[in-house]
């Protein structure tokens, strides 16, 4: 029987799953999409492979350095060449951070989802996918969750919950008669996240970015485009000839027209790029789209005030934690809690 129950199979929870497989723990993770990685997410359409969440990864600590380049196969693993440049709400290009783009950014070639892929093969972790938790329950000192079709799983040791913010709210929410809850609850709310929507543009003829750039990325949010980005720089991902640009809309106009259709969206993010890149962009003989609800935090909550939840085996990973989207920090974040579960599971078990 697993010790532990993770929510989520994003980075952040196969990242601490993994972790807790090499110290012979075992851990149940449910997944309510049928794929892994979360927000770091891929897709492939027409011959053509593109990441639709986050673009890249750069490993910031030692930990999670070791897991991507020592514990898990590299050989798909490639480098993103090209510099980030920014750009204003006036549409003004200039050269971006030299030291960030100093640094090396990394991918796959079979796309970004595939790190979550890597992680869930090579800790050969139990995933159950397709199901939604939906609440919490506490009885006798181990935990049980419970799915959208009134399943109940466990008994657990632990739980570790790694949902976006609000998710992790809801599901909070649904436990009752614990103290430090209602505490948990408000300081996870304080993580709020943008919305947005990445749109892939397939052009059926090599488009160029200014300079060497890889990426544009807007600094002052004035504009409507937040980020756009050509993913032949990609090894591997767009055949000869052809060429994707992968636009995210900004969070503000994402906001405002949450509710339009896909052909409109997609129509908006090539204006919104015809008007900035410097070269006459051609109309899209294809365009892909995803609405994010939860993109990335722009605010975090508090890691302290969450560690009161440990007392009874109740954990917290993700990017509610770090208040940006990033992969590897959120990974930084599973690793941590598996650290403090394992202290935990010792302890409850030596009492």
């Amino acid at each position: 029987m697993p010790n532990l129950a993770i929510i989520g199979a994003g980075v952040s929870g196969l990242s601490a799953a993994f972790q807790l497989k090499q110290a012979n723990i075992e851990a149940q993770v449910f997944e309510k999409s049928r794929g892994f990685s979360g927000r770091a997410a891929s897709r492939s359409r027409k011959g053509c492979r593109y990441d639709y969440g986050a673009n890249y990864f750069k490993p910031d600590s030692d930990e999670v350095a070791r897991l991507i380049f020592q514990s898990l196969p590299t050989d798909d693993l490639s480098p993103v060449p090209g510099d980030i440049s920014v750009f204003d709400e006036d549409g003004n290009i200039s050269p971006g951070d030299p030291e960030q783009n100093a640094q090396a950014k990394w991918n796959y070639r079979s796309g970004i989802s595939t790190l979550g892929k890597l992680i869930v093969q090579s800790g050969q972790l139990d995933v159950t996918r397709e199901t939604r938790i939906t609440s919490l329950a506490r009885l006798d000192s181990q935990w049980w969750v419970n799915d959208e079709k009134g399943r109940e799983h466990g008994p657990f040791d632990a739980v570790l919950l790694t949902a976006p913010g609000p998710q992790t709210v809801e599901l909070l929410t649904s436990v009752e008669e614990f103290p430090p809850v209602p505490a948990m609850a408000r300081e996870l709310s304080k993580a709020e996240y943008y919305c947005q929507f990445a749109v892939a543009l397939h052009f059926s003829e090599p488009i160029k970015m200014p300079g060497d750039s890889y990426a544009l990325i807007n600094t002052d949010r004035g504009h409507g485009l937040a980020w756009i980005s050509h993913e032949n720089r990609k090894c591997g991902r767009i055949p000869d000839g052809e060429s994707v640009l992968m636009a995210q809309l900004s969070p503000e106009w994402s906001e405002a027209h949450y509710d339009d259709e896909p052909d409109s969206i997609i129509n908006s993010a090539w204006k919104f790029a015809s008007d900035l890149l410097p070269d006459s962009l051609p109309r899209p003989d294809w365009g892909d789209t995803q609405r994010w609800r939860f993109a990335h935090p722009h605010t975090a909550a508090d890691p302290a005030v969450l560690q009161s939840g440990q007392e009874m085996g109740l954990f917290f990973a993700g990017d509610a934690l770090v208040g940006k989207g990033r992969v590897t920090r959120a990974m930084e974040t599973g690793l941590q809690a598996a650290t403090a579960i394992e202290a935990y599971l010792a302890t409850s078990k030596q009492g």
